[in-house]
């Protein structure tokens, strides 16, 4: 890269005009790509008492399938350790997923190296300790799997937001380049 050559400030400075403060928002005139309405998953929750020594408490599965333009595997899991100090590990359920992270964390088991240790699952187990906190559980799980879904269906659509030439902008006439070539 030839550093004598940098663009001139004015093309960042269109850049930053070109954008401007509201570049994508509403209304905006055409919508470019296809809309996914079908995109769906359905959601399963199965729920068991169980008692361990003398403390009660309740575990909530909820796993997810029959998906339809969008990953099965939406729970974002960290692999942590098991108590502080130890080397054993296992991943935590910690939410679902955004568009984004199911473009970046890795079904199933975390990259190697790669520092958070995130991934991603089909499922979320775990024991809560009253029915009130299972059904707020299942009901926030619900509404963020649908926000998911809507944000999923947001970005498929692209607007035309702007445009900016980096370099000379070419004649608006071709009739001396169609000349030549005939």
């Amino acid at each position: 890269m030839d550093c004598n050559n940098l663009p001139p400030d004015s093309d960042i400075e269109g850049l930053d005009a070109a954008l401007g403060d509201n570049f994508a928002r509403q209304p905006l005139p055409i919508v470019i790509g296809t809309l996914v309405s079908e995109r769906r998953i359905k959601l399963t929750w199965s729920v068991s008492r169980y008692y361990h020594n003398s403390t009660e408490g309740i575990r909530v599965r909820i796993e997810t399938s029959d998906a339809l333009a969008m990953p099965n595997k939406i729970f974002a899991y960290l692999l942590t350790p098991l108590q502080p100090g130890e080397t054993e590990r296992t991943g935590e359920f910690n939410h679902v997923c955004s568009p984004s992270d199911l473009e970046e964390y890795p079904e199933d088991a975390p990259l190697p190296n790669k520092r958070p240790e995130w991934f991603r699952l089909n499922y979320i187990d775990v024991v809560l300790r009253s029915r009130a906190e299972v059904y707020a559980f299942i009901r926030d799980t619900a509404e963020d799997v649908h926000q998911l879904k809507h944000e999923l269906d947001r970005t498929d659509r692209v607007y035309p937001a702007g445009e900016l030439w980096i370099g000379p902008k070419p004649e608006a006439s071709s009739s001396s380049s169609s000349s030549s070539n005939s």
